[in-house]
């Protein structure tokens, strides 16, 4: 057993080594999922498979895969055999122990005995992914950025209100203004037809009158002059 961890002859500053170690797995498991292998991700449910990180299936290969997503310390001959211990539990025929930095001397030894267990270390892995986009820090803005504004209301929307209520209130007074003139109008009119109707009522009186009294009524205007009781001949 390793009394101590040793650290790394060198360090790794990249993009690489500033991955989450989920990143770091996901990218190793993207990675074989483009060299057709299908890439499953056991996790921890029982003690059993604790240690396994990723099972590559392909044809009647099993692989499987150990990630050591270590920079500052190197990585011992304890997870060499811990891995070859795991390799039973899934059927596998032969297992992967990779790290984004360093393995000791003793690891390696260890692994050299064993044919079907390969190592991957950080320079060799870095060849495998190629690149690794940096991921850009979230920066807030500065005190003076416009995001920083209070929240005001536009005045177009500030003026949008009034005007509204001043049409409604014109409408209002217009439809007022009209049924005032329609009542008077009516007023009007039933008060001529009133006129009427008593107008003639006088003039049928006084025919009644004339006629009880035995007197002929007076000649319509612009009539001629009755004509003389008993002449035949004109003047």
């Amino acid at each position: 057993m390793s009394t101590a961890f040793r650290p790394v002859r060198h360090r790794y500053e990249d993009a690489l080594s500033r991955l989450s170690w989920r990143d770091f797995q996901r990218r190793i498991a993207v990675h074989f999922e483009g060299a057709g292998y299908v890439v499953e991700q056991p996790g921890v449910a029982n003690d059993a498979d604790r240690g396994i990180d990723l099972v590559l299936r392909r044809g009647d290969e099993t692989v499987v895969v150990t990630c050591k997503h270590w920079s500052a310390f190197q990585v011992p001959h304890e997870d060499v055999h811990r891995l070859l211990g795991q390799m039973p539990v899934v059927g596998a025929t032969s297992g992967l122990l990779i790290t984004s930095g360093e393995f000791t001397r003793t690891a390696i030894d260890a692994a050299a005995r064993f044919r079907h267990v390969r190592l991957v270390d950080g320079r060799a892995l870095r060849a495998l992914l190629g690149p690794v986009e940096e991921l850009r820090p979230f920066r807030l803005p500065p005190p003076d950025s416009p995001i920083w504004a209070p929240v005001t209301s536009t005045p177009q929307a500030g003026r949008r209100e009034p005007a509204s209520r001043a049409a409604s209130i014109a409408a209002v007074a217009a439809m007022l203004v009209l049924a005032v003139a329609m009542l008077t109008l009516y007023t009007w009119y039933i008060r001529d037809a009133h006129d009427i109707r008593a107008s003639q009522g006088d003039v049928a009186g006084t025919d009644r009158v004339y006629r009880h009294a035995g007197a002929a009524p007076a000649p319509p205007p612009f009539a001629p002059p009755p004509r003389p009781a008993g002449t035949g001949a004109e003047p």
